[in-house]
């Protein structure tokens, strides 16, 4: 098995295409992610860390409830987040597995980043140890659901998404049904848990963030022959179709309050 390596040095971050596909991400999962912040209670002074910040969508909300001068977003690449800065959000390169703590916060929150490190654990308590009493972590992870494809070609074309990322980046493709398990381990309490399953209808953009996703890892599935070419041309042209459904891509969130202090 080939080594893995990080998720910045399997995916160019610094792409246009990249960009557009982070732009698809915030679009289809924004709006249950800032159910899951609102449920928190994120008041203005509250201070608030974004692991993780892609493009940037979640740190800007957070901004607008607790002030832009309270948020933090750090990221392994700050490609996309320059207009961050210019709205006074703190903007760090920060490498969540090893770097020294960004702070102390009341709100810490992570989308699609635990999925992708094998150290997803000790990732969680570091997190968890850089709240204030009394504050939140929440964390958002996916599940693929292949065996739920409502065709082949889309079926194969998800078990090879999943397979060359475990194998490439470290991916855990159902780390997020443990969920909140682990964040109860890290000694969080009052944690819950919600999950969303949106439709993936060919020509939406679900269908097609599952297609620019899948080509992160077209040429190394086509090399590695886990998929054939007419396999991936067949699942490109049913997630631009509007006759296609598909419900295989589960997100879950989870979150929990560090013990106040006494």
């Amino acid at each position: 098995m080939p080594q893995a390596m990080g998720w910045n040095d399997f995916v160019d971050t610094e792409t246009r295409e990249e960009y557009q596909r982070l732009n698809l991400l915030e679009r289809i999962f924004d709006p249950f992610t800032v159910r899951n912040l609102d449920r928190l209670g994120v008041r203005p002074g509250s201070r608030c860390l974004e692991v993780g910040a892609g493009a940037g969508s979640v740190a800007r909300h957070m901004a607008e409830l607790a002030g832009p001068e309270y948020v933090t977003a750090t990221d392994l690449s700050l490609a996309f987040l320059t207009p961050l800065t210019e709205l006074g959000i703190q903007v760090r390169q920060h490498d969540v597995t090893a770097d020294d703590p960004p702070g102390e916060f009341d709100l810490i929150h992570a989308r699609f980043v635990l999925d992708h490190l094998r150290e997803r654990e000790a990732v969680l308590a570091r997190m968890a140890s850089w709240l204030r009493p009394g504050g939140w972590l929440c964390v958002e992870a996916a599940s693929t659901l292949p065996e739920l494809s409502s065709r082949p070609a889309t079926r194969r074309s998800m078990e090879t998404l999943s397979r060359v990322m475990s194998d490439r980046v470290g991916t855990h493709t159902t780390w997020a049904r443990q969920l909140p398990l682990p964040l109860e381990r890290v000694g969080l309490l009052d944690c819950d848990t919600e999950g969303q399953m949106l439709p993936a209808r060919g020509g939406s953009p679900l269908a097609s963030w599952l297609k620019s996703t899948t080509k992160l890892v077209e040429s190394h599935a086509l090399e590695t022959g886990l998929i054939t070419r007419h396999e991936l041309d067949e699942a490109y042209v049913l997630y631009e179709s509007p006759d296609f459904l598909d419900y295989s891509w589960l997100t879950i969130a989870a979150w929990g309050r560090r013990p106040t202090a006494g």
